[in-house]
């Protein structure tokens, strides 16, 4: 028989997720030890957003939701604005509370400090979704219907210091954003029609990864079904493996690494998964090397260069996320100088 694939190990790295019940846990990869922090109205759905050695999620709790942050060093928790949803800039200095589709408050990346309202250009509105996205200079936008199935939406970067819209393309949905450090340009990874691609913002030179099946890669959408890596060389998706669009069979989709400079995917066969919703996830950890992805259904963790999987849980294999408490959707890895005693 084949031999078994090398074993690896997991680094000590700090990773955040609220579970179905609402519990908002901090575990750590390498020994899976893992506690409960806090009781929260956030969803696992969506990713928690990190900055400013804080994490940050909408309330749901209420109709009209605050913006709530935990701080990783004190343990403490704090209301801001009222929002629908919270997302970080490209550099990682301040975080966007989307209060309207087309307003949005600014505010410096810890939370402290006076608000600068932001009013979007007439006709662009922000994503409908659950967040947002920022990119080099700036943030995306979206002419056209915010429902995406009444016609084609134009998709653009807005620079709020300086005014200007520069239009990226249409029909796009993204996956996940790339911006190097101190980068004047970012890299959109996309989904159109079972197509993915990938846009550089600046010069717009557009790279298509092409399928090795006739299902496409999984849509993504709100629920981002991607993740580049810290340094931008791969990105992580899903590839459908049966038809998404089967009604009498669960979808299943294998983990595909990308490589952002040829285009060309590697497939991670022992990486399936059910992707309900057409939607996974992946988090990449320091390094670039190492990630762990998952679904509905449970996740594994996978080593990029040797495609090296197992299943990883911090809970017992098997068990429905639903339920366990399990790492899922909203997953977030911490910085490690958010390490207690680092500040």
């Amino acid at each position: 028989g084949a031999a078994a694939a090398p074993g690896f190990t997991l680094p000590p790295v700090r990773v955040a997720w609220v579970d179905y019940n609402g519990q908002l846990h901090v575990g750590n990869l390498a020994t899976r030890a893992q506690h409960v922090l806090a009781t929260v109205d956030a969803s696992a759905a969506d990713p928690m957003i990190q900055a400013g050695g804080r994490l940050y999620w909408a309330d749901f709790s209420k109709d009209v939701a605050p913006i709530r942050d935990y701080d990783i060093a004190t343990g403490k928790i704090g209301y801001l604005a009222r929002g629908d949803s919270v997302f970080a800039s490209a550099d990682g200095r301040h975080m966007y509370i989307v209060q309207t589709a087309s307003r949005l408050i600014e505010l410096p990346a810890d939370g402290i400090g006076s608000p600068r309202q932001l009013a979007l250009p007439s006709g662009w509105h922000v994503s409908g979704g659950l967040g947002g996205w920022s990119v080099a200079g700036g943030i995306v936008i979206y002419s056209g219907s915010a429902d995406q199935r009444l016609g084609p939406t134009i998709l653009a970067a807005w620079n709020p210091r300086t005014g200007h819209v520069k239009i990226i393309g249409r029909d796009l949905d993204i996956i996940d954003t790339y911006t190097p450090p101190g980068a004047r340009y970012s890299l959109l990874a996309w989904t159109s029609g079972g197509v993915l691609g990938i846009t550089n913002t600046s010069t717009l030179a557009s790279l298509t990864v092409r399928s090795p099946n006739r299902y496409g890669f999984t849509y993504g959408g709100p629920f981002s079904s991607g993740a580049f890596s810290p340094n931008g060389k791969r990105l992580a998706v899903f590839l459908n493996t049966t038809n998404p669009q089967d009604p009498y069979n669960a979808p299943h989709s294998v983990l595909a690494i990308v490589n952002t400079r040829t285009g060309a995917p590697r497939l991670v066969p022992a990486a399936r998964l059910v992707t309900t919703e057409d939607v996974g996830w992946a988090r990449w950890l320091p390094g670039g090397n190492r990630l762990i992805a998952g679904a509905e259904g449970g996740s594994y963790a996978v080593d990029a260069v040797t495609l090296a999987t197992r299943p990883f849980s911090f809970g017992s294999p098997g068990e429905d996320i639903n339920s366990s408490g399990d790492i899922n959707f909203s997953a977030t890895i911490l910085p490690a100088s958010t390490e207690a005693g680092h500040g």
